[in-house]
């Protein structure tokens, strides 16, 4: 798969638990994990300037500075919608390159699109990125954010995506008709599409999707997960990760031990059948309304935005 002129194979990394933060994390176990992940077929790894407050980037910085194969993406934070330049230079300075720089979230109401959109395209002509994309934009957004542009597409649009959460398939398809690719952050729910028993990680705690796989319509989409696994000897995550393959969106799961990248390179060699695929559609289609992204957060200032941010520690 290509995300504009960037070739980054089917299937990445999100590195938000390299910040600490909202995860409790091993770091040596961690580095081994996206050490495996990377020297075995994993090409693409995204991260944020929120992630840690920049220590995600620094942690991803010091892996890819020996593998320039592998593509770097990171976030501008929805608040530094006035300093998205400052910020992509503060990231480059720990990550040592962007190839696809991101912002994060849409931006406060009172902020135009167009403006966030126009230096965004300052930062490729000024030499930061390669590519830029958005995160967290629904399709309303994304048609207006289209008609902004003047001399650089936008490539990508970062998202929830999973089988607990499909809102994003509209997305998708326009994606298809407008040459943008959806990275799907979150793609396995945080674990809790593939296990019942998750880590206590402030992540979690506060994560609503996570709560739609104990109901019986959830627990319903497990089992079929589960059982597609089992009878391809194949991990469960495996077979989540390859039904985003078959859906078009691109999916970026963490990963905190060895065990886990496993299965992510393992998803890189398999490909599910129509039916399989049909089977997870159908137990999960109760799960294709709602929004991608809670529409009141873009009446907070953005003020109060960037100290939400740095008290929740992310």
């Amino acid at each position: 798969m290509k995300i504009g002129s960037l070739e980054v194979g089917e299937v990445g990394l999100g590195a938000w638990q390299a910040g600490g933060g909202a995860w409790s994390v091993d770091f040596a176990e961690l580095r081994r994990a996206y050490e495996y992940a990377l020297d075995n077929g994993i090409s693409f790894i995204d991260t944020a300037e929120v992630y840690g407050n920049g220590k995600s980037e620094e942690f991803v910085g010091d892996l890819v500075k020996n593998r320039p194969h592998v593509v770097v993406a990171t976030k501008v934070a929805g608040f530094h919608w006035g300093r998205i330049l400052k910020s992509a230079e503060r990231s480059r300075s720990r990550l040592g390159r962007i190839d696809l720089l991101q912002f994060h979230w849409p931006p406060p109401i009172y902020v135009p699109i167009c403006k966030v959109v126009r230096d965004l395209e300052k930062a490729v002509t000024s030499g930061l990125t390669a590519e830029i994309g958005v995160s967290n934009f629904d399709v309303a957004l994304m048609e207006k954010a289209a008609t902004c542009t003047k001399k650089y597409e936008i490539v990508s649009d970062q998202v929830e995506y999973n089988p607990l959460k499909r809102v994003a398939e509209r997305l998708i398809s326009l994606g298809r008709s407008r040459r943008f690719v959806v990275i799907a952050w979150s793609p396995l729910a945080k674990g809790a599409v593939v296990k019942e028993n998750l880590g206590g990680d402030r992540a979690r705690m506060v994560d609503p999707t996570i709560r739609r796989a104990h109901t019986p319509e959830g627990r319903r989409v497990v089992q079929t997960v589960r059982r597609i696994a089992e009878s391809r000897g194949a991990s469960p995550a495996a077979v989540v990760l390859a039904w985003h393959k078959a859906k078009g969106s691109y999916p970026i799961p963490g990963v905190k031990n060895v065990k886990q990248a496993a299965e992510v390179v393992e998803a890189l060699k398999l490909n599910l059948t129509e039916q399989e695929v049909r089977q997870i559609d159908e137990a999960s289609a109760v799960f294709n309304e709602g929004k991608l992204w809670p529409s009141f957060f873009r009446y907070v200032p953005g003020f109060l935005m960037k100290a939400a941010f740095y008290v929740a520690k992310i």
